[in-house]
């Protein structure tokens, strides 16, 4: 029986994000190019954990993932939804302008 390591939640000291921080979650549009969905605005609710960065590749590096509760509920590039909150990788994420 093999044992990780459990993760520690990213500092937001460390990245610039934090709880409490508001937050445009920039959508992949690769398969959705021509979607008029804008990207959501929410707020940092929750640190998440240090998530590998690919998938079916050897991980390379880490990076946080934290949880953004929207302002609106969402829905997605697909369809889906509506979503009020989900965990999303820190490089989705910039800072909200301030209104």
């Amino acid at each position: 029986m093999a044992f990780r390591k459990k993760q520690q939640p990213a500092e937001p000291g460390q990245t610039g994000f934090g709880v409490g921080v508001q937050v445009v979650v920039r959508l992949d549009r690769s398969g959705h190019p021509d979607s008029p969905v804008e990207d959501p605005i929410g707020v940092i609710v929750a640190a998440g954990e240090l998530q590998g960065a690919a998938l079916y590749a050897p991980v390379t590096g880490r990076e946080a993932v934290w949880v953004v509760q929207f302002d609106e509920p969402f829905y997605g590039l697909d369809g889906s939804g509506p979503h009020e909150s989900a965990r999303v990788a820190q490089n989705s994420l910039s800072a909200a302008p301030e209104a």
